[in-house]
């Protein structure tokens, strides 16, 4: 399904933000039943985006994916991933992911986007930084938030929504 959807050159299209989240959650599934994470749906209506729609899978793909490591390293019996749909009165739709898995420490929060920083022995911080420019390219933009170590994060996808009728 990725690799379809990667051959699409610059599409910007109304997407679905439920069906982006799901496309994303079903290429990390088998990753995500293995090692026992349990997936909450909280999706509030949302108008559609304008996007491009092998960009938007690339950075949920590895918001997911960072997220079920995160639960990984917790230790946490119960490792649970909360998806999340919501939209601004500004035009804009939110797609989040949340883990309850190792937090992200403040000092952290700052350099989480810069290329090269990872917190894993065998990541190469590239997946964070580029979904964030990816999110830039589309007029949209990719945030943090953690309440500090073993307090979980929030990444929060906010794209531009589709004008009405589209």
């Amino acid at each position: 399904m990725q690799q379809a959807d990667a051959t699409m050159v610059s599409v910007v299209e109304p997407l679905e933000p439920a069906t982006l989240l799901e496309d994303a959650l079903c290429m990390n599934a088998g990753a995500l039943v293995r090692h026992d994470v349990r997936v909450v749906r909280e999706f509030d209506p949302a108008p559609r985006v304008i996007a491009e729609k092998a960009k938007v899978l690339q950075i949920l793909v590895n918001l997911i994916r960072n997220a079920k490591y995160a639960c990984d390293d917790s230790g946490r019996a119960e490792k649970i991933l909360t998806l999340r749909i919501g939209s601004r009165a500004e035009g804009r739709v939110l797609l989040s992911v949340q883990d309850n898995g190792v937090g992200i420490p403040p000092e952290n929060l700052t350099r989480i986007f810069a290329h090269g920083f990872t917190t894993r022995k065998s990541g190469h911080g590239f997946g964070l930084h580029s979904s964030a420019n990816a999110a830039r390219e589309m007029g949209g933009t990719l945030i943090v938030t953690s309440d500090g170590p073993d307090c979980g994060a929030t990444f929060t996808l906010e794209l531009p929504a589709a004008p009405a009728g589209a």
